[in-house]
């Protein structure tokens, strides 16, 4: 049974390529030239961004462009699902080793 449910979680796994750690979000804001353009009348810029903290408490952003939002979006999401599988992978092989495999 706990073989068969940690055989089902691997499966079920998007491709391990397809992830990514990070946060996804979108920010409205005003560009440095806000007295002579749109956003200085209250219609902010849209832009959108993935953000990652490293090692050392270091936080890089990337810039998304429109077109591949749903991609990161996606990437993001996948990297929660591995993590999830990751842990509750790791609960069934601690049960396993209780019952000595």
């Amino acid at each position: 049974m706990l073989l068969a449910r940690r055989k089902r979680l691997v499966a079920d796994l998007p491709p391990l390529d397809q992830v990514v750690r990070g946060s996804f979000f979108v920010r409205r804001l005003r560009c440095g030239h806000a007295d002579r353009c749109r956003c200085g009348r209250g219609q902010l810029h849209r832009a959108a961004y993935l953000s990652v903290t490293l090692k050392g408490g270091v936080t890089e952003q990337i810039t998304v462009p429109r077109e591949l939002e749903p991609l990161a979006r996606a990437w993001v999401k996948n990297y929660a699902r591995w993590w999830e599988a990751v842990e509750r992978i790791s609960a069934i092989n601690r049960q396993l080793l209780r019952r000595r495999l």
